[in-house]
């Protein structure tokens, strides 16, 4: 009993983890700057807004990060999860920590890169740097959703084989 209950929460904070991950991401990218932008008449004020909006998040999703990590990193080593020999299962594990990387990567490029340079952007320099905004989010988004897809696709597959 006290078995499933670790697998359970291993396999919670995994899950939810990435979940809540990709709800963020989805909704900041597609719902909120859009709309913010339409609501704000002037840029340099939904620029404060956003910085106000996203000021300390940082590190929350960092911490988030880790809790994916590590939690993944237990489940690959859990009996019955652990990271089988079948070529097409070390495949998929591979594929799945490579789209972790590209996320993860992303995640640290907006986070260290982007978001300095979008605080002291000068007017001509901010459309750019939004537009590459746009599109690391899509690709974190993209990478997070496969990564989902792909973990429950393996979990299927590897119940059908017990």
């Amino acid at each position: 009993m006290l078995k499933l209950l670790g697998e359970a929460t291993i396999l919670g904070v995994h899950v939810l983890g990435g979940g809540v991950w990709i709800g963020a991401m989805v909704f900041s990218i597609f719902i909120l700057h859009p709309r913010a932008e339409q609501y704000f008449a002037r840029e340099a004020d939904f620029e404060d807004f956003i910085f106000t909006v996203v000021h300390g998040a940082r590190w929350k999703v960092f911490s988030g990060v880790v809790a994916i990590l590590v939690s993944g990193a237990a489940l690959a080593a859990w009996p019955g999860h652990q990271v089988q020999a079948d070529p097409l299962w070390l495949a998929l594990f591979g594929l799945k920590l490579s789209l972790f990387t590209i996320s993860a990567g992303a995640f640290f490029y907006v986070s260290w890169v982007l978001w300095p340079r979008r605080t002291f952007a000068t007017h001509d320099e901010l459309p750019a740097i939004k537009a590459r905004f746009f599109r690391v989010g899509v690709v974190m988004v993209t990478a997070n959703a496969l990564n989902m897809a792909l973990g429950i696709g393996a979990h299927v597959w590897r119940a059908s084989l017990s």
